[in-house]
């Protein structure tokens, strides 16, 4: 399911969504980005009635941050833990005065949140991205890499 936006909307809309979503015969997959400071419990509980098995939040900027960590931690109240690779986390890179080392702290942050991260990189008004950032991206997509960094840094 595609919807950007959709702890935006009413309560009502978000139970009928779920609700329609409970009824399908594939599990959903929330792909839109879900804003995890406007998360509560009772959509965790519709997100594991609904058996979703995949949903995507987003760590663009720092603020984003405390109210992730506090969303991995309602995830893992209801059994959904990173290990499961059930909850992902788009983080942005490659934006204006940003470097390889925030990026990459920015993606650790997301993994010991309780998130698989995926890298998407930063395109300018014409689309255009830089080929270190494109490099740099490579492996922050790869998931044989995502799943060894998380590893390690569960373990530590």
């Amino acid at each position: 399911m595609l919807d950007d936006n959709l702890l935006a909307c009413s309560d009502d809309h978000i139970r009928s969504v779920f609700q329609m979503l409970k009824q399908q015969k594939e599990r959903p997959v929330l792909s839109g980005g879900l804003e995890a400071k406007r998360l509560k419990p009772w959509h965790v509980r519709l997100i594991r009635e609904a058996k979703v098995r995949r949903m995507y939040f987003a760590h663009d900027t720092p603020d984003d941050l405390e109210p992730l960590i506090h969303a991995g931690e309602l995830l893992r109240e209801v059994g959904i833990s990173a290990a499961s690779h059930r909850a992902c986390c788009y983080v942005l890179i490659g934006f204006p005065g940003d470097s390889f080392d925030e990026a990459e702290g920015r993606l650790e942050q997301t993994i010991r949140a309780g998130f698989m991260p995926y890298a998407m990189l930063f395109r300018d008004a014409d689309g255009a991205t830089e080929p270190e950032w494109r490099r740099f991206q490579r492996d922050w997509v790869r998931p044989q890499y995502v799943g060894a960094k998380m590893r390690l840094i569960q373990n530590k």
